[in-house]
């Protein structure tokens, strides 16, 4: 049995959030409590007085920010709601109970709240009625714990039966008609990618977004994310024609908000889904469109920056536009057009310094700083690119992050002569990779076929030809499926590792 709180431990705590003062409001709370906790239960003015007290009680907790006071009075409630027997007032605090738990972060107590949750409001469910659409959430927060807590196959299990439960369920009030099954559609979608069904994965995607394009309007975006998922899904299936139309859709989708709306919210939406599209056309291979796509979203912030005057609106716009000058940088190194891919990249680290006290400002920084030094390598600028890649190594927090910067950092030092400081960092990249790509091959073969031709040519550069062979032998064989899979995007790719293998 969890201890019920008393008065005394609130005392000297003070509340983090709530308005008004959940503290003032607790003083009221408190003496019925007390006083009710005082009296034997035939003297109380009704059999539930002390469980629905202590449910305001729990309340004020969780308004004060007290979510560890919360919980231990949601567990009293709880007794006396079992003990009673009224199901609904049962079924309350078990999702008050969940939400708490959920707040906390504690995944595996929430689910086991949830799985008690569940079958009690599918039995206490009305067709149309408001309690339909508590059962939905019921079963939604099953499938999302399940996930959290790595049960996938379970987690797409529970989607499906939603989807069961939701095909041709009566219209629960207030609610969108065919809202609840598009969102259990795409939930379901998300569990079968988790398990490795993309095919399925797709095709639930797929009828998300059409049900999007055709009851979206200009202040529901869904229809965005949903097309671009999709469009990610399709590329992965080796549908590139499909994915591009959904990538189109998916910026569409933002176009025809800004156009409807036309306020500040819709053309922030609208310039970062144009910076998203350009991302898109890069997994398409589709470079040149992938520039103008980079381009358009840079422009876009700089209006916008030009209309903010709140000097926290101007960070946050200053450092969106960071982002989209990194990659427009990058996107103009794809194609060649060195001189403006440097001074974007320029940029880029003027806006990042200026907010590097920040994780996003700092996190920009780094990927300026390496974007930099893989355009310096290109230019044939070695020690400068080993300083710039330095920097980058010393900024990133993430593990995959490092690993890309070392083997940028490593790549540019053999170039600069610095040939024992280049192996190591080149070999940390190398094994980070084969690691991740040993749990996730899709995601990781081109990263580590990149890794591995940088490898080889730092071999190449130390005169260790043996090792050399093995690490170019690998990335091309990766290389070749890789561009017989998707030639657009990974054909130069590939002729670039050969051009390293002639070297050997």
């Amino acid at each position: 049995m969890i201890k019920p709180v008393r008065r005394g431990e609130t005392w000297h705590r003070p509340a983090r959030t709530g308005h008004p003062d959940p503290v003032k409001m607790l003083g009221h709370v408190w003496p019925v409590v007390e006083e009710l906790r005082g009296k034997p239960r035939e003297e109380w003015p009704a059999p539930d007085a002390l469980a629905d007290a202590l449910t305001e009680l729990a309340e004020y907790f969780e308004e004060a920010g007290w979510d560890d006071f919360a919980l231990r009075t949601h567990h009293e409630v709880l007794e006396f709601r079992r003990e009673l027997g009224d199901p609904e007032k049962l079924r309350v605090v078990l999702t008050s109970l969940r939400d708490n738990l959920m707040r906390q972060e504690r995944y595996e107590e929430a689910l086991a709240v949830v799985q008690e949750e569940l079958p009690l409001a599918l039995r206490l469910a009305v067709p149309g009625k408001r309690s339909t659409g508590i059962a939905n959430t019921a079963r939604y927060w099953t499938t999302n714990l399940l996930g959290r807590l790595g049960r996938h196959a379970e987690a797409a299990e529970n989607a499906r039966e939603a989807v069961a439960e939701l095909d041709g369920q009566e219209l629960v009030p207030y609610s969108l008609p065919g809202y609840d099954l598009a969102h259990a559609w795409l939930e379901y979608a998300h569990r079968l990618a988790a398990i490795g069904d993309h095919e399925q994965a797709a095709e639930f995607t797929a009828m998300n977004a059409v049900f999007w394009r055709d009851n979206g309007s200009g202040r529901n975006i869904n229809g965005h994310s949903a097309f671009e998922e999709l469009c990610l899904l399709q590329v992965r299936l080796g549908r590139f024609e499909d994915a591009r139309v959904s990538a189109d859709e998916a910026v569409a989708v933002l176009r025809k908000h800004a156009d409807e709306e036309g306020d500040r919210q819709s053309l922030d939406d609208l310039a970062g889904g144009v910076h998203n599209h350009g991302n898109r056309l890069l997994d398409l291979g589709v470079f040149a469109e992938a520039v103008e796509a980079a381009q358009e979203s840079v422009d876009r912030y700089r209006a916008l920056l030009a209309d903010t005057e709140r000097r926290a609106m101007v960070m946050r716009v200053e450092l969106r536009l960071a982002v989209a000058l990194v990659s427009l940088g990058s996107r103009l190194h794809d194609v060649g057009r060195l001189d403006e891919s440097l001074a974007a990249n320029d940029e880029a680290i003027a806006l990042a310094t200026k907010h590097e006290d920040r994780e996003l400002g700092r996190r920009e920084l780094a990927r300026a700083f390496n974007s930099r030094a893989s355009l310096l390598i290109t230019r044939a600028e070695y020690p400068e690119a080993a300083e710039a890649a330095a920097k980058s190594v010393e900024l990133y927090q993430a593990a995959d992050d490092k690993a890309m910067a070392r083997n940028t950092f490593a790549l540019a030092s053999a170039h600069a002569g610095s040939l024992d400081a280049a192996l190591e960092p080149s070999s940390q990249s190398v094994a980070h990779y084969r690691e991740r790509h040993a749990e996730d091959p899709y995601e990781y073969s081109y990263l580590l076929a990149d890794a591995l031709t940088d490898h080889a040519e730092i071999r190449v550069l130390r005169s260790e030809r043996a090792e050399a062979e093995s690490a170019i032998a690998e990335a091309l064989a990766m290389y070749e499926e890789l561009a017989a899979f998707h030639p657009a995007r990974y054909q130069r790719e590939l002729d670039h590792a050969r051009s390293v293998a002639a070297r050997v």
